[in-house]
C-alpha cells in the first residue's frame, strides 16, 4: 500500500453508505425526429424491425446540470460517432407503425422482454470479456416510438438497461465521495486527463478507462479498459478505474456507472477506487477553479456481481417514462405542407408499388401552354403527385363563367378581370406555398392569324421558342384551339432533332370535344408517334373568326375535361416510371411500368364511359413533324413562321400533302366514302 498517499482508510460496515445513481434523461433534438420522419416514408415504411441507433452524453458543464443523453441526425448513421469529449451510448429503436401496437406495447409482455435482451447481451459481454474491449457494450439503449407523419407527433421511451444486484438491491461505497486529491490524483494530472479525453476521441467514446501507477512516486498513466484484464501486478492503490460520469449532482453518480461495477467486481473483485470524471474542459477554466471530479470507493464484491451476472436471476431497470414530441413547433409551415404532399405519394410505396420512384415525377419542369379549363384540371394532378415546377402561359383574363370550371380560379379573379397565368400560377402557391410556378401573359402565333406588326410577331415567336428550350422535361398543349397548338407541336418536333444530351422535351396534347377527349404524345428521340396534326388533311386555319356565341366558347359536358386532365397526367407519371422514360414504346400491358399501360394515345368516350389506347405513327406528309416541315423550319426559321402564319397554305405545298391530295382520283373518294357509311 501506498501509505501517506492521501487514501482514505478502510470504513466499516456500519460506515458503509448507499450509492446513489441519477438517471440518464433521453434528449433527442428536432434533427432526429426529421431524420426518422425521411427513413419511416424512403426506407422503412412499414417495417417494424429495429434499427441501429446510437447516442451520447458528455460530463456535465456545471454543477447541477441534468444528466443527458442526446440523440441527433447522426445516431442513425451506420457507424456510430460521437462529438469531441462525449462518451457513446449504443442500442436500438423500433417504431410502430399504430398508435395501438405501442400502447399494447407498453402494456404488455414485450417491453419486459425488450429490455431483459439487451440486459441478457450485457450479461454475456461482461462474462466474455467484450466489454473491457469496447466499453460502450455496458451502455447499451432501447428507444421505442410511434411516429404520427400525418401531424408529426411522437411519442417514445426510452430505456438505459443496467442489471442490478438482486439482494442486496444496492451497491456500497466504503468511504464518502472526495475530491481527486484522495485518489492521489492532483490538479495537473486531472487537467492531462482532460486534454487527452477531448482529444482522444476513442478514449471518450469508449467512457470508460484506467489511470495506472506502481508508487506513489510515478506518474499516473492513461490504459484502457481492457488494462483491467492484467492488471494483477498493479497494486490495488495504484489503480484508479476512470468513467465519464453524467451526473451533475454532487451526490449522485450517474447511470452508466452500474454495469461498470459489475464488470469490475466481475473481473478484478475487491473494494476499488473510481474518479467520477466531471472536468471535461479544465484546461480552458480559471487556474483556482474548484474540480468538479470526484472520488468514489465501491466495494466491487465478487458474490455481488455473480448474483447480478446470473441469467435467471438479476432484475434489469432502465425505462423512461412515455413523452411526447410535436415537430410541428419547429417546423416551418411551409415545410411541414410540402412534406405532407410528399407524403400522400410516398404512401404508395408502402404496401402496393413498392418500385414506385415518386421523385422522378417531382423533378420534372411543366411548360403549361393555356392556364384555362385545362391548364387549371392539369395543375390540379400534377400538384397531387408532388410537382413543384410549372410554368403557365395565356394572354386570357379570367371571365365570371371559369371559375365553375377553371378551378384554380375564383369569382373575385373574374371581378377583377385577372390575367390567367398570373392568377393561376398565384393559386398553385397558395395550395403548395414550396412551388416554383411561373406565370408568362404572351399569346401563341397561330397560323391563319397574321399579326399587324411583324416586330411583335418575331417576339412572340422568339418567346415561345425559349420557354420550350428553358422547359426540357414536358410540354403540354392545353390550348382551347386548333391552330394554337401547331407552333408548339413544330417547336418540340424539332427539338427532337438535337444531339440527346442537349435535351428535348415530351410533347403532350390534350383536345376536348363535347362528350369526348384526346390525350396524345409525339415522338420523343427514338420513339415515334404521331403528333397532333399528323391526321390533317389541310393546313390550320383561323377557326376563330365568325363564330356565334356557342362557338366561341369550348361547349363540352362539365366532366371531360377532368378526366382528361387526369389522364394526361397520369401517361405522364407512367412514362417516367418505365424503364426507358418518354422513349418507352406504345404499351397496354399491366408490366410495361409499375402504373400500368404506356400508350401513344388515348382517346375517352364520356357517353360510353370507355377509354381507348391506341398506337399511333407519324404521318409522312404532316403538316406540322414530317421531315420536310422540319427541314425547311430549321432551314429557314423565323422566316419560315412568318410566312407560315401569314399564309399557312404553304404547309400543304411543303409537306407534299398538296400533291398526295391532288393525285386521289373521285372514284376513291367515293368507294372510301361508301365503306365509311356501311
Amino acid at each position: 500500500a501506498m501509505a501517506g498517499a492521501g487514501y482514505p482508510a478502510a470504513g466499516n460496515a456500519s460506515s458503509a453508505e448507499v450509492i446513489a445513481f441519477a438517471p440518464l434523461l433521453p434528449a433527442p433534438d428536432v434533427a432526429f425526429w426529421q431524420r426518422l420522419t425521411q427513413l419511416k416514408l424512403d426506407e422503412l415504411r412499414l417495417d417494424e424491425k429495429p434499427i441501429g441507433i446510437s447516442g451520447f452524453y458528455e460530463p456535465p458543464a456545471a454543477v447541477g446540470a441534468p444528466p443527458k443523453c442526446f440523440f441527433t441526425e447522426s445516431s442513425f448513421a451506420l457507424v456510430p460517432g460521437t462529438p469531441a469529449g462525449a462518451a457513446l451510448v449504443k442500442g436500438e429503436l423500433k417504431n410502430f407503425n399504430t398508435k395501438e401496437e405501442f400502447r399494447e406495447f407498453l402494456s404488455g409482455a414485450q417491453r419486459q422482454a425488450m429490455i431483459a435482451e439487451a440486459g441478457a447481451v450485457v450479461r454475456k459481454a461482461i462474462l466474455g470479456g467484450q466489454a473491457l474491449e469496447d466499453p460502450s457494450m455496458l451502455r447499451p439503449t432501447a428507444i421505442v416510438a410511434f411516429a404520427d407523419l400525418k401531424k408529426y407527433h411522437f411519442a417514445y421511451t426510452v430505456a438505459f438497461p443496467v442489471l442490478s444486484p438482486a439482494s442486496p438491491a444496492t451497491w456500497t461505497s466504503w468511504a464518502p465521495l472526495a475530491g481527486p486529491a484522495d485518489l492521489g490524483v492532483d490538479r495537473d494530472t486531472l487537467r492531462r486527463v482532460s486534454e487527452r479525453f477531448q482529444e482522444d476521441a476513442a478514449l471518450a467514446a469508449a467512457g470508460v478507462w484506467l489511470l495506472v501507477r506502481q508508487s506513489a512516486e510515478a506518474a499516473w498513466e492513461v490504459r484502457p479498459f481492457s488494462a483491467l484484464l492484467g492488471s494483477a501486478a498493479i497494486p490495488d492503490d495504484g489503480l484508479v478505474v476512470c468513467f465519464a460520469d453524467s451526473s451533475g449532482d454532487g451526490a449522485a453518480l450517474g447511470w452508466a456507472l452500474r454495469n461498470v461495477l459489475l464488470a469490475v467486481a466481475h473481473h478484478r473483485p475487491g473494494r476499488r477506487r473510481f474518479l467520477a470524471f466531471r472536468d471535461p474542459h479544465l484546461g480552458a477554466r480559471a487556474g483556482d477553479a474548484a474540480l468538479r471530479s470526484r472520488a468514489v470507493f465501491v466495494d466491487c464484491a465478487a458474490d455481488i456481481a455473480a448474483r447480478a451476472l446470473a441469467e435467471d436471476a438479476a432484475p434489469i431497470a432502465g425505462w423512461s417514462k412515455i413523452q411526447n414530441f410535436d415537430l410541428t413547433t419547429f417546423l416551418d409551415k411551409k415545410r411541414i405542407a410540402a412534406d405532407a404532399v410528399d407524403l400522400n405519394v410516398k404512401l404508395m410505396k408502402w404496401r402496393l408499388l413498392p418500385e414506385l420512384e415518386p421523385e422522378k415525377m417531382k423533378r420534372l419542369k411543366f411548360l403549361l401552354l393555356g392556364a384555362g379549363t385545362l391548364g387549371c384540371g392539369v395543375a390540379r394532378t400534377l400538384m397531387g403527385w408532388g410537382v413543384r415546377r410549372m410554368t403557365f402561359v395565356d394572354s386570357g383574363r379570367v371571365s365570371l363563367s371559369n371559375p365553375v370550371r377553371q378551378s384554380l380560379f375564383t369569382h373575385q379573379d373574374a371581378a377583377e378581370s385577372r390575367p390567367k397565368a398570373r392568377a393561376a400560377a398565384e393559386a398553385v402557391k397558395a395550395v403548395m406555398p414550396d412551388a416554383e410556378v411561373e406565370s408568362v401573359e404572351a399569346e401563341i402565333p397561330m397560323p391563319g392569324h397574321p399579326h399587324q406588326s411583324a416586330e411583335a410577331l418575331r417576339q412572340a415567336v422568339q418567346r415561345l421558342q425559349d420557354l420550350v428550350a428553358a422547359h426540357d422535361d414536358v410540354v403540354c398543349m392545353l390550348t382551347d384551339s386548333r391552330e394554337s397548338r401547331w407552333l408548339p407541336s413544330l417547336l418540340v418536333a424539332a427539338a427532337q432533332r438535337r444531339p440527346p444530351e442537349t435535351g428535348a422535351p415530351l410533347g403532350l396534347t390534350v383536345a376536348l370535344g363535347f362528350d369526348s377527349f384526346l390525350v396524345a404524345r409525339q415522338t420523343f428521340l427514338g420513339e415515334p408517334a404521331a403528333c397532333y396534326f399528323c391526321n390533317d388533311m389541310s393546313a390550320p386555319s383561323d377557326s376563330l373568326a365568325f363564330r356565334t356565341l356557342d362557338q366561341q366558347c369550348t361547349v363540352t359536358r362539365p366532366g371531360v375535361s377532368g378526366l382528361a386532365s387526369n389522364v394526361a397526367v397520369e401517361l405522364v407519371a407512367g412514362l417516367v416510371q418505365h424503364s426507358q422514360g418518354f422513349s418507352a414504346p406504345h404499351s397496354v400491358g399491366s408490366g410495361s411500368s409499375p402504373l400500368g399501360a404506356v400508350p401513344h394515345q388515348i382517346r375517352g368516350y364520356l357517353a360510353e364511359f370507355r377509354l381507348a389506347p391506341n398506337e399511333t405513327e407519324p404521318f409522312p406528309k404532316c403538316i406540322c413533324c414530317s421531315p420536310a416541315v422540319l427541314d425547311r423550319y430549321e432551314a429557314e426559321g423565323m422566316a419560315f413562321v412568318e410566312r407560315i402564319i401569314t399564309d399557312s397554305s404553304e404547309l400543304e405545298r411543303v409537306s407534299g400533302l398538296q400533291d398526295m391530295k391532288a393525285a386521289v382520283r373521285e372514284d376513291e373518294v367515293m368507294n372510301f366514302d361508301e365503306f365509311d357509311e356501311d
